[in-house]
């Protein structure tokens, strides 16, 4: 059975009990990755490559920027092209390694609330290989780790900031209209059940924060510009970009590091926190690499 919690279901807070903005430290190495949907073998990658840079003179820290939870359960038979690399989901485990990781790196490792997350704490219905997402993988749980992972996910920060470096990482695009941290901070995470999925981008601070798939510069920087006014680099995943990342406009950069790619093309983000960006398409050229360095590429880059 996996373990979430140490001291409980209530141990990890709730919404108005915790921080939803991570400052990230000023040195060391940044790994970031994107959308493991219960893809236990690269969750398992994507920690290796990190407790090996953690291992450096100054140390590292993990960005995950959500939807750790709820893969596809088919059979290699019925596996479709879209879905990229064949693997079978599972979201159980993946959590309990996470959860493992974390506690192995105390404040180093920093899992970022997704929309597939959200589904099980105040969040629309998700239906995608199952008509409910959620209440599929709280049966695998049952009701006590349920409880348990319900009270670690809403202590799930929604953003990370690499202030020196100049990035800002989070879900989904950077759409959300904010003022400032504080804006982040009151957000609840109740009151979405009913939303249809096609409207989740529409609904507020929090909709976008976990659904938007897209925005315009003049939206994106404003965003970055109420958590840092010197951050020019927006990281989030949430779509899938087959060739393992997009740079559509800036500061816009897509990545893709696991769910819907082949091997060849997933991608990750590994950057020195003590160099600052100089734009989305800078930190892809400099910063990017390959999940699995021997696996063939079958989407040639942007």
């Amino acid at each position: 059975m996996a373990q979430f919690s140490r001291g409980g279901a209530g141990a990890f807070g709730y919404a108005g009990d915790v921080q939803r903005v991570v400052d990230l430290p000023e040195r060391g190495r940044l790994i970031v990755a994107t959308d493991f949907q219960g893809n236990v073998a690269d969750f398992e990658q994507i920690a290796e490559v990190y407790e090996q840079a953690a291992a450096g003179r100054d140390g590292a820290v993990l960005v995950i920027t959500g939807d750790l939870v709820h893969g596809p359960e088919l059979d290699e038979s019925e596996w479709p092209d879209y879905l990229g690399s064949f693997y079978r989901g599972d979201s159980v485990t993946l959590l309990k390694k996470a959860r493992s990781l974390a506690d192995r790196h105390p404040g180093r490792v920093h899992y970022l609330l997704g929309n597939h997350e959200h589904a099980h704490v105040g969040g629309p219905v998700v239906a995608k290989f199952f008509p409910d997402e959620a209440q599929r993988l709280e049966e695998l749980l049952g009701p006590e780790e349920t409880l348990a992972m319900r009270s670690w996910f809403r202590g799930w920060p929604f953003v990370a900031v690499a202030h020196t470096a100049r990035m800002v990482m989070l879900h989904a695009a950077p759409h959300a209209r904010i003022q400032s941290r504080e804006d982040l901070d009151r957000l609840p995470l109740d009151g979405f059940l009913d939303v249809p999925l096609t409207e989740m981008s529409l609904q507020g601070t929090l909709g976008a924060l976990l659904w938007a798939r897209t925005t315009s510069s003049e939206r994106a920087h404003a965003f970055l510009r109420a958590l840092d006014p010197d951050a020019c680099v927006a990281v989030y995943g949430h779509d899938v970009a087959r060739a393992g990342y997009a740079t559509e406009r800036e500061p816009l950069l897509c990545l893709s590091t696991s769910f819907g790619c082949y091997d060849g093309d997933k991608l990750y983000l590994e950057w020195d926190l003590a160099e600052p960006a100089e734009s989305a398409s800078d930190v892809a050229w400099r910063g990017l690499r390959p999940l699995y360095p021997e696996a063939p590429r079958v989407h040639s880059g942007p």
